[in-house]
């Protein structure tokens, strides 16, 4: 089993657990840490074969408290926002438009609101007051009136009452395994849940929105929402070395926001404390033995991480090459990226332009040969 724990430390003490009695099938296993005072660790693994990380976060902790970004601190990886803002933890955030490079739906930090919600998207958010919530994307809301301080995009809500979200069963590719990501809240909005599952990989194949669903219900989500995944996906633990998953890519890419965790720091006593290594929930096995089984749609995946089939394949053939965050704009990726987009359409129009040229010259000489 490989814990992803990158301190030696707390490496050893798992396999120890493990090793001398504690010992648990491989392909199914929970190992909970606290790497900061009202920050609990999850990582699981499962049959399926799929890899999750969740970080359960208390808010009644003197000094625990959620921050997203602000505006001038968007377009980093999330780990260089994290340790740029000295925090405890993080994850990527919200989504954001394709050519436009902005953000899409509700974007706010540090009491700054820079994106507006909006009727496709949902959000999560944090109030003045400290208080934790998710709005679903039926409801849109003025953040001022709401007194938002930080807040990301996500959609579609995967919880909603405790129970699986009705809107889930109506969002593309819901019952696809893929890489993720999604927050969550308790009812009384002091505790947030981040859920992250690796995917496109041999390893750990992705998670369905249903499996993020049952995971933040089983760790006390009465709320929860999906939020930007694939190779955005990422959560950086500063306690435990740093970026605690596998992003899908290879990299970490640049992402327009994030959520991030401030915490005081670990009491020495607590900081040398040994992994809890316990079994994972029967259920979870069996419903991961079951997705294992199925077939899968597209092929094998990709060792390296770039997703299946023809797709896949490109991906890993030319994605590293061609992919906008091998090159680390950061902000100026909003005007070099629509201008990279007008000039690579202008460039296939002039290329269309001078073929159809060419073809209408040719058969212009060919007609001019046979009447001569």
């Amino acid at each position: 089993m490989r814990t992803l724990y990158h301190s030696a430390g707390q490496k050893a003490l798992a396999w120890a657990l493990i090793v001398s009695g504690y010992a648990l099938p491989a392909s199914a296993v929970d190992v909970w840490t606290t790497p900061n005072p009202g920050i609990r660790h999850l990582h699981r693994t499962t049959p399926a074969p799929a890899e999750f990380h969740a970080l359960v976060i208390d808010l009644d902790v003197p000094g625990v408290q959620i921050r997203c970004t602000p505006p001038r601190e968007r377009w980093k990886s999330t780990s260089a926002y994290a340790r740029d803002a000295n925090l405890s933890a993080a994850m990527n955030g919200g989504f954001w438009g394709l050519f436009g490079q902005g953000a899409e739906g509700l974007a706010a930090g540090g009491g700054q609101i820079w994106g507006s919600d909006d009727a496709e998207h949902g959000f999560f958010a944090v109030t003045a007051t400290g208080r934790a919530f998710v709005s679903p994307p039926s409801d849109v809301v003025q953040a001022s009136r709401r007194r938002i301080t930080d807040g990301v995009s996500g959609r579609p809500m995967i919880v909603d009452s405790g129970r699986i979200a009705t809107e889930l069963y109506t969002f593309p590719r819901t019952f696809s395994r893929e890489p993720r990501s999604a927050v969550g809240v308790s009812e009384d909005g002091r505790k947030v849940i981040l859920v992250t599952v690796d995917g496109r990989r041999a390893t750990s194949r992705g998670g369905t929105l249903t499996e993020m669903a049952e995971l933040m219900i089983e760790l006390g989500a009465v709320r929860a929402i999906n939020l930007d995944g694939g190779g955005s996906t990422t959560m950086y633990v500063g306690g435990e070395g740093g970026v605690v998953n596998r992003p899908s890519r290879g990299w970490e890419r640049e992402v327009i926001n994030h959520i991030g965790v401030l915490a005081p720091a670990p009491p020495a006593a607590v900081a040398a404390a040994a992994p809890v290594v316990q079994a994972t929930p029967a259920a979870v096995v069996a419903e991961a033995e079951r997705a294992r089984q199925a077939p899968q749609a597209g092929g094998g995946d990709v060792e390296q991480g770039q997703g299946t089939g023809m797709r896949g394949w490109l991906r890993a053939k030319f994605g590293r090459l061609a992919a906008i965050d091998r090159l680390h704009l950061g902000r100026h990726r909003e005007v070099v990226v629509p201008v990279l987009s007008v000039a690579a359409v202008l460039f296939v129009l002039s290329a269309m332009f001078w073929v159809v040229s060419r073809v209408r010259r040719a058969r212009s000489r060919s007609l001019h040969a046979r009447e001569g």
